[in-house]
């Protein structure tokens, strides 16, 4: 699988993208929203695991902005601030985000999510 990250947290993002690489998938760390949204423009991607929150774009903005343009890859939403998911929960639901995982997640959680995309 070829995988997006999309998180802001530097550690958190190698030490996911050596996960996921270890369980070979290609991944590509992008450190804001705005970098996310111009990877999956220039390149298809399987899934992308995205933070809710980051500085300059959260990451709804960058996957409702993708689902509009027909880019939007199946997506996992990360999150260290569940508070928030009211808020946005139906913004996810309409464009089709389904799976949600709170911050400290397992390796296992994310597996099992991105096994289930496909």
């Amino acid at each position: 699988m070829r995988i997006l990250i999309a998180e802001d947290n530097h550690i958190l993002a190698t030490i996911l993208a050596d996960h996921l690489a270890a369980r070979g998938h290609e991944v590509v760390p992008a450190f804001d929203g705005h970098l996310a949204s111009i990877f999956c423009r220039q390149r298809e991607f399987d899934a992308i695991v995205i933070d809710l929150v980051m500085p300059d774009v959260n990451g709804v903005d960058v996957l409702e902005a993708l689902h509009e343009e027909h880019r939007m890859p199946p997506a996992i939403v990360i999150t260290g601030f569940p508070e928030l998911l009211d808020e946005v929960a139906q913004r996810l639901a309409a464009i089709g985000v389904e799976t949600v995982l709170y911050k400290p997640f397992s390796f296992s959680e994310i597996d099992d999510a991105l096994t289930r995309l496909h």
